[in-house]
């Protein structure tokens, strides 16, 4: 019965942390940047660096230089958590100024975009598991978790800004209500 009873309160725990989280997630993007200015800037090529930034071999060549000591490998993982941490950040605030172009467009359209609602709705459940699990795994990664893949965020922040070019969207026509 006892087992029942914590098993219950840790599920409970798990769905408050995740709906807050969620919506910490969610609240993320600046509401300062124009809308269409920000697209037509908009490039991954500005978080290619988080695919390096805890790559083991990095590590792995550190300790091998001539006074290397544990310390420095310590500081460096920490300082490149943070890093890594801070482009993450970054990255979900850009997923979050598509996703509020996006709904924009659902707004404003002309036609019935139910389906297309529904589907940026899967894909921000989906894109804010993907960052909870890699927030998990930088946690975990100085116990030896050491598989630290970004591509799955990568290519959700990629379908979600051709979605809007795909749909049309006009960063001219929107310049004035950004």
């Amino acid at each position: 019965m006892t087992v029942l009873l914590v098993a219950s309160i840790v599920i409970a725990f798990l769905i408050a942390a995740f709906t807050l989280l969620f919506r910490r997630l969610a609240s993320r993007f600046d509401n300062q940047a124009s809308t269409a200015e920000w697209f037509e800037s908009f490039s991954l090529d500005s978080f290619a660096p988080m695919e390096r930034l805890l790559d083991q071999s990095d590590f792995e060549f550190l300790s091998q230089q001539p006074g290397y000591r544990p310390e420095i490998g310590a500081q460096l993982l920490k300082e490149r958590k943070k890093l890594f941490l801070g482009y993450l950040r970054l990255l979900t605030g850009d997923f979050n100024q598509l996703l509020r172009i996006a709904r924009l467009m659902i707004v404003y359209s002309t036609e019935d975009r139910a389906e297309f609602a529904k589907v940026l709705w899967r894909q921000q459940v989906t894109f804010y598991f993907a960052v909870c699990a890699v927030r998990l795994r930088v946690a975990l990664y100085p116990v030896g978790w050491t598989s630290l893949d970004v591509s799955r965020l990568m290519q959700a922040l990629e379908n979600m800004r051709s979605q809007v070019a795909q749909l049309g969207f006009q960063p001219m026509a929107l310049a004035g209500n950004a």
